[in-house]
């Protein structure tokens, strides 16, 4: 299994979309890794996590066949996390011969909601006829092809109704990777779950949208550095995580202040790695 990120931002961007505060003028002058969209990721070529406004840049900058993905899986209806318009121009008079002529996409009832509020007008018969959906519900898994997805509930603005957000454990009866955006660190029900029905995992991805600064972890809807640190000796001490695991850092602001490369000295050494734009982790 492999995972690729696409975009690593959280929902402004980093340069954010009008900021000009020194940290996003300094990733303009920087360049390279420190050019982060907003948040997505392709396991292997067909199952992608997420559908920012970013998705069409993503396949142009990082040479991605969007028609090839066959399974969607939405975390949350965030405009950064799911961007509906975008499927508009999936087939019909707008995408040809398409290497998968259905997308199957999954996610809770009020994100397939908000899909057809935000878009359903824009959607001509045809390519509506080729969108399979397939409604979520917290600790069932699903089956996706080669795949067997858990959806996991979040901690994430849960005080909101009609938003529903997931994790998500992605399994392929080898390898398997623990999704964790948006969320806060308050997961005691899913590490148990997980620990109960004896879950190995080979990768984590942790939210990390507060970087190196204090977070709210047990209340907030997204974490830091902290919480990661914290997240994963639970895990390890809960044997869902082993020794060999990795843990890559992901989903960063420009409101955290932390670059690159100076992100990376920070957390290297204590076993993390960063995700930037591009980034290929094989398992």
């Amino acid at each position: 299994m492999k995972i690729k990120y696409l975009g690593t931002a959280a929902s402004e961007g980093w340069p954010a979309v009008f900021c000009r505060c020194k940290y996003c003028l300094e990733a303009k002058k920087r360049g390279g890794k420190d050019i982060r969209t907003r948040s997505q990721a392709l396991i292997n070529d067909d199952l992608m996590l997420d559908w920012p406004a970013d998705t069409y840049a993503h396949s142009l900058h990082h040479s991605i066949d969007l028609s090839a993905v066959k399974y969607l899986f939405i975390t949350h209806p965030h405009s950064d996390h799911f961007y509906p318009s975008e499927l508009v121009m999936r087939g019909g008079p707008y995408g040809h011969d398409m290497a998968s002529e259905n997308l199957n996409v999954y996610s809770s009832y009020h994100a397939k909601n908000f899909c057809y509020q935000y878009a359903g007008m824009q959607f001509c018969e045809e390519v509506d006829a080729h969108i399979r959906w397939h409604i979520l519900h917290p600790y069932e898994p699903v089956h996706a092809g080669p795949y067997t997805v858990t959806p996991l509930p979040a901690k994430h603005m849960n005080e909101i109704p009609l938003m529903q957000p997931f994790c998500y454990l992605i399994e392929d009866g080898k390898k398997s990777i623990l999704y964790l955006h948006d969320t806060g660190r308050a997961l005691d029900d899913v590490l148990l779950y997980l620990q109960k029905e004896n879950k190995k995992v080979d990768l984590v991805s942790f939210d990390c949208t507060y970087e190196l600064n204090p977070s709210g972890g047990d209340k907030d809807g997204h974490m830091g550095v902290d919480d990661n640190i914290r997240l994963r000796e639970k895990l390890l001490h809960l044997k869902i995580c082993h020794q060999d695991t990795r843990y890559v850092v992901n989903h960063f602001s420009h409101n955290s202040g932390v670059h690159h490369k100076e992100l990376c000295e920070a957390v290297n050494p204590q076993g993390l790695e960063v995700a930037f734009d591009g980034m290929e982790v094989k398992l």
